[in-house]
């Protein structure tokens, strides 16, 4: 195991350096769409508690350290594990630039110990240069193609369009559950507006008496405008919300049901043939029209017993039997239509 010893703050230090599969992990971690107060502080606590031997500093020590401290600290850790493992390196600063800069766009209100660790020049160029471009998260794909093109004079939004990459994020769009979360993407893109080419992060908030919680968490911390997307008996949390909402955010609420009612039929039913047959076959019949969707859905999967019904599934079923642009209902060309302006 490598490890390393330095002078800092008058004081001998002795660290583990970070492999560079941690590396690319917190580098993740760093410029996912996130409030820089939770990204950055857990991944620079995380780098001490986890590699620094000497001075030994436990996660209430390194908490109530000086912020300049833990910055210094871990640009050394760092930078000197950077040099160790990366084959190929660089020491263009500019992916570091265009980090700060997309965080400061889309944040606002950022507190003064998080700006220190924003400021720390840790060397992500040379991560970058050792990335597999195909097995990497779009915001480490982002930063790639930035760095790629740092003598292009192309615009980050210009790279975001020409790539697909979504950042720099310009809109956020919230839903209640998984099923809009990996479908509506998949609509937008055979509509052409690809979410990620117009910079829309969707988010599931896991519910909708979520969305509001997390729509207070954001709505005066984000720079950038907000949707919030609701199924038809979220009717009272609307109402609640107009009172709150800021003139730049605004909400969907869909027109019968949820978002499981107003997917095509015809597309439900492709779809969930083309992955169970030869088991028997589900009929338009089959899809009462006073039951909701995820109720037919759930009785199909029983009386074919084709295991539990999970929503995560269909979608991802539904979404790879989406062909045409009539596979989209009217709703959802409109409730996109209102997303990507």
């Amino acid at each position: 195991m490598f490890f390393g010893v330095f002078l800092i703050f008058k004081s001998s230090i002795k660290y583990n350096l970070l492999s560079f599969d941690e590396l690319v992990i917190n580098l993740d971690r760093l410029s996912r769409f996130k409030l820089p107060e939770e990204s950055f502080p857990r991944v620079f606590y995380s780098i001490i508690l986890k590699h620094l031997i000497e001075p030994r500093l436990s996660k209430n020590d390194i908490e109530n350290q000086k912020a300049e401290f833990i910055a210094k600290t871990v640009k050394l850790i760092w930078n000197d594990s950077v040099s160790k493992v990366c084959k190929i390196r660089s020491n263009s600063n500019f992916p570091n630039i265009a980090l700060k800069s997309l965080i400061k766009n889309t944040f606002k209100n950022i507190d003064e110990r998080t700006k220190i660790f924003l400021n720390t020049d840790l060397n992500i160029a040379s991560v970058l240069k050792n990335l597999n471009y195909e097995q990497i998260p779009l915001n480490l794909k982002f930063l790639m193609k930035l760095l790629e093109h740092e003598n292009d004079g192309m615009t980050f939004e210009y790279i975001r369009e020409k790539y697909s990459l979504c950042f720099p994020v310009e809109k956020l769009l919230i839903v209640e559950g998984i099923t809009e979360e990996i479908l509506l993407p998949v609509f937008a893109d055979k509509l052409k507006k690809n979410f990620n080419k117009n910079g829309i992060f969707i988010l599931g908030a896991g519910g909708k008496s979520k969305s509001p919680s997390l729509y207070l968490k954001l709505k005066n911390r984000l720079k950038i405008p907000v949707i919030m997307l609701f199924d038809e008996d979220a009717k009272e949390i609307c109402t609640n919300l107009k009172d709150i909402l800021l003139k730049k955010d605004k909400y969907i609420l869909i027109e019968h049901g949820e978002f499981e009612d107003i997917l095509q039929i015809n597309l439900i039913k492709r779809a969930l043939n083309n992955e169970y047959l030869p088991a028997v076959p589900l009929n338009i019949s089959d899809l009462r029209k006073s039951e909701k969707m995820c109720n037919n859905i759930e009785a199909f999967y029983r009386t074919r017993h084709l295991g539990e019904f999970k929503k995560s599934k269909l979608a991802k079923i539904i979404a790879q039997n989406v062909k045409y642009e009539t596979d989209i209902t009217e709703e959802i060309k409109k409730i996109i239509s209102h997303v990507v302006l």
